[in-house]
């Protein structure tokens, strides 16, 4: 029986399910006709089915073979994350197979396409022919890769070619026989762009990185490497999250160098080993307390025998202090009472021997937050700390401090001053063990505090103001100190005891602090000022006009600010610290200046340096840009770089030329190190980095 609808406003609905289908077809079209168990539908067709939504101009279907033959402009959308489009298709909707011809292939979530003469898919896999692949323009790509056969697993997401071909625009750059990539953004376990470089010094670099993912919750990174005029070695980093509040990672590794390298460098070791652990908690405790509870754990642990092991991890730039800190921190926080543990744990690289590193192991703190006691308008607080400092051969001690304030608020002129008396009582001791020192040493202070402050706030015709105007007066009280004590205060080489060593002498301290907004209240001044004066009797290395402090910023617009800093001493009439900073962009320029000058009122000890960074976007898909940071007191460039980079949809690429100086395990301390430096990217597939440096020791 044959029967033809037409309904030339309205779409006309057919549902359709052979008995032995798998797949349920729904078939909408402005015309169906149906020729025994055929279904043939011209106009505007869609076909819906339990895994795909296609469109094309015209559709032949068996209900009950589950043959399906597309012709003229056919999309196939396989969820949200795979679409083909071509000019003639059968499938089979039962099998779930069947072939197009042509095929453009398009993958939503890596933006990646795919083109070839014809394709043949199965429930599992699509193989293709003669196949092109890209993530630029698909008229005129400025890359491509070429292959003769292709197989994209359906269910992994993962694309197989053979004899793969890689173009730049249409001109072949170079071949392999396999290639391989995932088109989604899946952990799985595979090999990771390898990193390439050569160096005059290390020779040809290269490290192949290899992912393993097994779970979703922890995955490893094996990273084997060679440097062929230096060494071998390899190193690996463990992730993992063993909680929903949690997460972790263990790296460790070692390096080996060849003899001739170590002994021509004057490294100080043969192997370069070391690990890492990090691990980050919430909820460690807390969710067994009240509600009102929360604590955290942070955990940094290093480990290494030389600085010439972070230098070997991998070939990027490098920017290592020498003193390598390993770090605990727990704390537990209730209401208005903090718990916290502490630890820190110092490793010296530039010491043969760490055995009179002071170590802060642990560290015990209470804090009880600002609260107030017997009337609105009475505060107080407490804090106490307790640290164990040890080394192995130099000092061994154990450290207490405490601090309870108590204050008195008041306001006057409906709160246009504001008043406040505080009572500080602070309490330290030192117990010495076995080491350089032994006995202990105590100080018992109270000292008064008496502030009187002002915060007000004024609109003008262009512009709004508010300003805080505030002098603090400290008066000693009782101060009593053992001779232990003053000997520390004495003692310019424990460094480690200087929160000990409360200033509590009478001074008085001038602060202001004011804001300038316009007048659609963007900020355009913030300005601090803040002066010391010692009162009283003064020791012999004081002074009575302590540093002015003067800070001010300058909010030209959101893209133009000026800060500055100046420290003026009074004592020896000159500048302590001088500190400009500059940061600009219009329309397609940046630039970022930063000039410090700091001479230590102790000695003669001056840091002096500035660091410049400028690029511009003003040529259209490239990033020009230049950077430098020189040390003005010792007249030498710690590093500076110069390039630029090349954005596009599709790719990049990053030339550089740099130069800096690395620190070492070697006498001389570190190593200079100048070279070119070449990043390509291609999206999704990621790229290759090349650097051609030659290096030199420190002051060769």
């Amino acid at each position: 029986m044959l029967f033809r609808l037409l309904l030339p406003l309205t779409l006309t609905i057919a549902i359709l399910q052979a008995q032995s289908s798998a797949q349920k077809v729904e078939i909408l079209a402005k015309t169906l006709d149906k020729d025994g168990t055929i279904v043939h539908a011209q106009e505007d067709v869609v076909l819906y089915s339990d895994k795909y939504i296609i469109t094309s101009d015209e559709a032949y279907y068996d209900y009950n073979t589950s043959d399906l033959e597309l012709i003229g402009n056919i999309t196939i959308m396989e969820g949200t994350s795979f679409s083909t489009r071509s000019g003639y298709a059968k499938l089979n909707m039962q099998s779930d197979s069947g072939d197009l011809t042509p095929m453009f292939a398009y993958t939503g979530e890596s933006k990646m396409w795919l083109k070839c003469n014809n394709a043949q898919f199965d429930p599992r896999y699509y193989i293709t022919k003669k196949s092109i692949l890209s993530s630029c323009d698909v008229q005129d790509p400025d890359w491509k890769i070429g292959f003769t056969t292709g197989e994209y697993d359906r269910e992994n997401q993962f694309l197989h070619t053979y004899n793969t071909l890689f173009y730049v625009a249409d001109i072949p750059m170079f071949y392999l026989p396999y290639f391989a990539f995932p088109t989604d953004t899946t952990r799985r376990t595979g090999l990771l762009r390898p990193e390439f470089s050569f160096g005059s010094n290390e020779g040809f670099y290269y490290m192949q990185p290899i992912y393993f993912a097994p779970q979703a919750n922890w995955d490893f990174q094996l990273n084997p490497q060679i440097r062929t005029s230096r060494g071998a070695g390899v190193h690996g980093k463990l992730r993992f999250a063993d909680s929903p509040y949690s997460t972790g990672e263990i790296s460790l590794g070692q390096f080996k160098e060849k003899r001739e390298y170590l002994e021509e460098n004057d490294l100080k070791n043969i192997k370069h080993y070391g690990y890492t652990i990090k691990y980050d908690r919430s909820k460690l405790f807390s969710g067994y307390f009240e509600k009102n509870t929360e604590d955290g754990l942070w955990l940094d642990f290093n480990y290494l025998n030389d600085i010439d092991y972070l230098n070997t991890i991998n070939n990027d730039e490098k920017s290592y202090d020498s003193l390598v800190q390993s770090t605990l921190n727990y704390y537990m926080e209730r209401d208005l009472d903090y718990f916290g543990l502490y630890a820190k744990y110092y490793i010296d690289t530039s010491k043969s021997s760490n055995d009179d590193t002071i170590q802060e192991l642990p560290t015990l703190h209470y804090h009880r937050f600002s609260n107030n006691i017997l009337a609105e308008n009475i505060f107080y607080s407490i804090d106490y700390k307790t640290t164990n400092l040890t080394s192995k051969d130099d000092l061994d001690a154990i450290t207490h401090e405490a601090n309870a304030p108590i204050s008195i608020y008041f306001s006057f002129f409906d709160n246009f001053l504001h008043f406040k008396a505080t009572e500080n009582f602070y309490f330290a001791k030192v117990d010495y063990e076995d080491g350089a020192k032994e006995g202990d040493g105590h100080v018992v202070q109270n000292y008064h505090r008496l502030s009187l402050y002002t915060e007000l706030a004024k609109p003008y015709e262009d512009f709004f103001h508010t300003m805080y105007l505030g002098l603090d007066y400290t008066i000693p009280g009782h101060d009593k100190k053992s001779d232990g004590f003053k000997e520390i205060e004495a003692d310019s080489n424990l460094d480690e005891f200087d929160s000990l060593l409360l200033n509590t002498k009478e001074n008085l301290s001038i602060n202001l602090v004011e804001f300038f907004y316009n007048s659609e209240g963007r900020k355009v001044v913030a300005h601090t000022l803040r002066q010391t004066i010692m009162m009283g009797n003064l020791a012999v290395d004081e002074y009575k006009y302590q540093d002015l402090s003067n800070n001010i910023h300058l909010y030209f617009s959101k893209d133009l600010t000026l800060s500055n800093l100046i420290n003026y001493s009074y004592e020896h009439s000159r500048f302590s610290k001088f500190q400009t900073s500059l940061n600009w962009k219009i329309d397609d320029y940046k630039a970022k200046f930063i000039h410090t000058y700091q001479k230590d009122n102790r000695d003669d000890d001056v840091d002096n340096y500035l660091t410049f960074s400028v690029d511009t976007d003003y040529v259209k898909n490239y990033n020009l840009f230049a950077s430098l940071n020189y040390d003005v007191e010792d007249d030498y460039f710690k590093s500076w770089q110069v390039g630029w980079t090349m954005k596009k949809k599709c790719w990049d690429y990053r030339l550089t030329y740099r130069e800096e100086i690395e620190p070492d395990s070697s006498s001389s301390g570190s190593t200079n190190k100048r070279g070119v430096y070449l990043t390509f990217n291609l999206y999704p597939l990621g790229g290759i980095s090349y650097d051609f440096t030659k290096e030199s020791k420190s002051g060769e």
